[in-house]
């Protein structure tokens, strides 16, 4: 056969399906004329206002009816009313998703607007308080800073370990300003607050500084008052030394007057022969036989004698002028040095005055006088790793989130769920019901602070097992307020979403009223004590209190009890939350 001949056979029976097909809507066209013309033919009846409803309903609900085509910003605005109907239905959750935001923001800016750190409790510690420590503590508590004395350097540090201190001041026994002194303040701080622990330390040494600096200022002045002094005595000393030079050229030249004339007086004298004087007197004595060659020879004697005489009155004259004028001198030179001895006696009372003033200086030493008083910051947790410095804010973080979302979670799921209507008319009472929720979300509890203390103690083993599980205990009992906590807020609300916000603005209220983002020194004192009860610093202060200190239960007891009593207080609320929603139900 040929493929022409096979091609046509193949046709034929599709020619012959298309004419049976025609046939068919030919026929349903015919009944369709029919049906219509019966229709005409029939008399319309009446609606009832219920059928009118009727139709008005179906022709608005079902969903198989030909509607004309809406435009696609007319739709999107059907969403959107349809979503915010959704959000609004209950008004607490309406209250929740347009108030729980705006009451975070308002909290936070009414809480931490400011510069500035309040009430500032700073203890101190010395074993006997000197003069300086006195003036130093004087003017913290004049900067606003409350300042208490401690017994012992152990009782101030615990001081800061608790949280009621910021710091710990340790002053030196011997604190005074001269050159052997070693005035170092040590300033304790807590070293795991790291957002204000050098802010606090930073203001403290300011206020030390400037008692140093004014301590500086008095050392400077009392040097420049001693110079000023100094430079006085010198130049009156000076105006002295030139007087006294001045003299002691005049009597230097006197002194030369008196040897010139001294030295001119000539008492040299002739010899004279006595002998010849005797042979005269003997042969006088002769006979009285005197001869002319003899008297000759007496008289040439006489004469001599005399000129002898004449000489010697002549040098007699001269030598009493010159003694006299010597004796002047010498009144002079003893004026001039009575003078000079008056001198003498006021210089070294002046070089007295700047000895004085010299030894009035109790420091010379060049860096006691630029700082005469040194802080050292010491830190009062020996780990040096700052990751054991956040790891309690990362816990409470971890576990506040998590059993908050988990517990609130499992709630609203399964008030939603087709399940919670049976559940509700069972007769098993439905503090059951609660028990067994938190059962749940605690065995999950414990399996995640398992995991977290075994990495803990896979890193840090040297700290040993007691440390690990004494901590793994504190995180199950601040995870269980947070489970009691998510189910309180999951019985309140009755929207998925509801109860997420409400959640994350419960954890964000505490998170943001903690130590983790700002200090809670910026807040007033009122308020920082109502926010010391605050769930999050009292479980972030346990577990730091543990990890960085090693603290015994004795030093936790008291933040303990108080997170117990807070979890039984939720407990309550949550039972009081889910009597009334039961209640509510009821009366539907």
């Amino acid at each position: 056969m040929s493929f022409l001949a096979r091609l046509t056979k193949k046709e034929e029976p599709k020619k012959e399906l298309a004419k049976k097909e025609d046939k068919k809507e030919d026929k349903k066209e015919d009944k369709k004329e029919d049906k219509k013309e019966v229709k005409k033919e029939l008399p319309k009846k009446e609606l009832t206002p219920q059928d009118k409803k009727s139709k008005t309903i179906k022709h608005n609900f079902d969903v198989f009816i030909e509607r004309p085509k809406l435009n696609i910003f007319i739709k999107i605005f059907y969403i959107l009313s349809k979503n915010m109907r959704l959000l609004v239905r209950s008004k607490l959750s309406a209250l929740i998703f347009f108030f729980g935001p705006l009451l975070l923001v308002f909290l936070v800016a009414l809480a931490f607007n400011t510069s500035t750190l309040y009430d500032l409790n700073v203890a101190t510690y010395s074993e006997s308080y000197s003069e300086l420590a006195d003036s130093i503590i004087d003017d913290l508590v004049e900067s606003q800073y409350n300042v208490l004395k401690f017994d012992s350097q152990e009782e101030c540090i615990d001081a800061v370990k608790s949280g009621s201190f910021q710091v710990c001041l340790k002053f030196p026994s011997t604190m005074v300003v001269d050159n052997s002194a070693n005035n170092i303040i040590q300033i304790f701080v807590d070293n795991s607050r790291l957002n204000i622990a050098y802010l606090i330390s930073s203001q403290v040494s300011t206020r030390v500084s400037v008692e140093a600096s004014e301590l500086s200022e008095d050392l400077v002045t009392d040097i420049l008052t001693v110079l000023d002094t100094t430079n006085t005595e010198v130049v009156q000393s000076k105006s002295l030394l030139d007087s006294l030079i001045s003299d002691n050229s005049k009597l230097k030249s006197s002194s030369s007057s008196i040897s010139s004339d001294l030295t001119s007086v000539d008492i040299a004298y002739s010899v004279y022969d006595s002998s010849v004087i005797d042979a005269s007197i003997s042969s006088l004595h002769s006979t009285y036989n005197i001869s002319s060659s003899s008297t000759a020879a007496i008289e040439s004697d006489i004469n001599t004698l005399e000129s002898y005489y004449s000489s010697a009155t002549s040098t007699l004259d001269t030598l009493a002028t010159a003694i006299y004028s010597s004796t002047s001198s010498i009144s002079s030179v003893s004026s001039g040095l009575t003078s000079q001895s008056s001198d003498l006696d006021e210089l070294s009372t002046n070089l007295g005055v700047i000895s004085e003033g010299i030894s009035s200086l109790t420091i010379t030493n060049v860096e006691n006088i630029v700082t005469p008083i040194t802080t050292d910051i010491e830190p009062i947790s020996s780990n040096n790793s700052y990751l054991f410095y956040i790891i309690p804010t990362l816990l409470v973080i971890l576990i506040m989130f998590v059993t908050l979302l988990m517990s609130s979670s499992n709630i609203i799921e399964e008030k939603t769920s087709r399940a919670y209507f049976r559940n509700f008319i069972t007769p098993t009472n439905f503090l059951f019901f609660m028990i067994g929720e938190f059962i749940s979300n605690f065995i999950v509890l414990v399996l995640q602070s398992s995991i977290i203390m075994l990495i803990l103690f896979y890193f840090f083993n040297e700290l040993g097992y007691q440390l690990f599980l004494f901590a793994g205990g504190v995180l199950i009992l601040i995870g269980s307020f947070y489970i009691l906590l998510g189910m309180l807020i999951g019985y309140l609300f009755n929207t998925k979403q509801s109860v997420t916000l409400a959640t994350v603005s419960a954890a964000l209220i505490m998170l943001f009223f903690s130590n983790t983002i700002l200090p809670l020194e910026t807040l007033s004192s009122f308020t920082r004590q109502i926010v010391m009860f605050n769930p999050f610093i009292i479980g972030e202060g346990l577990l730091k209190k543990i990890f960085l200190f090693n603290s015994s239960f004795a030093d936790i007891a008291v933040q303990f009890y108080i997170l117990v009593g807070f979890c039984i207080l939720t407990l309550i609320l949550a039972i009081i939350a889910k009597y009334i929603s039961k209640k509510y139900i009821n009366s539907m």
